[in-house]
């Protein structure tokens, strides 16, 4: 069964905001925790996110399955 690469974008695009609005409280309430490492794991999410969906995307200009 395949997965529309629409659906791809959405789900990566949005796991990547929801991800980011996660850093204020990060930097926020729990600033007394460890911030570096709740920093980088935030940065690492975001950025796997935003590679998938950036890699979603480029499906879409690629050539047809049926090639």
């Amino acid at each position: 069964m395949k997965i529309k690469t629409k659906w791809f974008k959405t789900f990566h695009a949005m796991a990547m905001v929801i991800w980011l609005l996660l850093a204020i409280p990060g930097l926020t309430i729990w600033k007394n925790s460890i911030p570096f490492v709740i920093v980088m794991s935030i940065w690492a999410n975001v950025a796997a996110h935003f590679a998938a969906w950036q890699s979603a995307r480029s499906e879409d200009n690629s050539t047809p399955d049926d090639v």
